[in-house]
């Protein structure tokens, strides 16, 4: 039996070892998670004392992705946005939004009923590319924090600052939490932070990998979504329901959103091949030898998964009343 203590429910009976690579980065080395036999939650036992060095800005995916800070919001682009959003200006929204595909964002910011005044914050925020496509459909009030980019960044109006969010003053409209609550070591304390941070009557959403799901039950410690050691703790719908309770939260809507990616990378783990290998679906798809028909099934079974709320990722609107 082992007797470590579940961080988010205590419990320390029925709790199971696991033994997990690093494999994002392709470093290959080991590390120790315990899953909770009560919330059912994932949690990595020992905690490294560099962890920075497992988020290089030159190699880690949140710190490399392209960031245009050339364009600025416009008349068009808003126009655009304020119909597939809120449904306004509908003639020539739906004549501009023809053939068009929303971005996953415009359906989070539509969830939660934000308009374009309201004080955002990103947390987690890597280079901030998020926040500058919000600024360019119109949104003006935008800040993001990361504790692990190399410096403060300025992009015209949207401030990126080097701090974790229990460093963060001032109250917000919305705070989003993007892949980033499992990278955090204290759960708790952290949703109680937000609660602090958020104004009455709006919402923090946390999109997060979800444990226990159909790609655990699949691919075990392969599983892509563990990631060790960046993720620290691997929520379940039990754990966040609990941590939602103890913060005074709310959950008032789920919504799964798994990606297929998450399993072309878990199926490449279950066969060592890291993310950055030669042969990685990610580097090189022709030599990962995946075949059309193979893709198309990855991306039909994340739609399955999710239309019956068995997905490995999804995004949880926390209300504060």
């Amino acid at each position: 039996m082992v007797m470590l203590s579940c961080k988010v429910c205590g419990n320390s009976t029925d709790n199971r070892l696991h033994e997990v690579k690093e494999m994002q980065l392709g470093l290959r080395e080991t590390f120790m998670y315990m899953e909770c036999g009560s919330c059912g939650c994932m949690q990595l036992t020992t905690i490294p004392g560099d962890l920075g060095k497992y988020y290089p800005n030159t190699g880690y995916y949140s710190f490399n992705l392209g960031v245009d800070i050339n364009h600025k919001a416009d008349t068009l682009r808003k126009i655009k946005a304020s119909y597939l959003i809120y449904g306004k200006n509908k003639w020539a929204g739906r004549l501009l939004s023809m053939g068009y595909k929303a971005p996953a964002y415009y359906s989070w910011i539509k969830n939660a009923g934000i308009t374009y005044n309201d004080a955002i914050l990103d947390v987690g925020t890597g280079n901030g590319s998020l926040l500058l496509n919000l600024f360019k459909i119109g949104f003006t009030n935008l800040t993001g924090i990361d504790p692990f980019i190399d410096a403060p960044k300025q992009y015209g109006s949207i401030t990126i600052h080097k701090k974790n969010i229990f460093e963060v003053e001032g109250q917000f409209d919305y705070i989003m939490l993007h892949h980033a609550f499992e990278h955090m070591d204290q759960p708790l304390p952290v949703l109680q932070q937000l609660n602090r941070l958020l104004k009455k009557g709006r919402y923090a959403l946390i999109r997060t990998p979800v444990m226990g799901m159909y790609s655990w039950k699949k691919y075990g410690v392969h599983w892509m979504d563990l990631d060790a050691p960046r993720h620290i703790i691997i929520h379940s719908l039990k754990s966040m329901q609990l941590l939602a309770q103890q913060s005074g939260f709310e959950i008032k809507k789920v919504v799964f959103d798994s990606n297929y990616m998450s399993f072309i990378g878990s199926d490449q783990y279950s066969k060592d091949i890291a993310l950055p290998d030669p042969n990685s679906y990610m580097v090189n798809k022709a030599a990962s030898g995946y075949t059309e028909n193979e893709i198309t099934g990855f991306i039909k079974t994340a739609t399955e998964i999710d239309a019956r709320q068995e997905g490995d990722q999804a995004g949880f609107y926390l209300y504060k009343p």
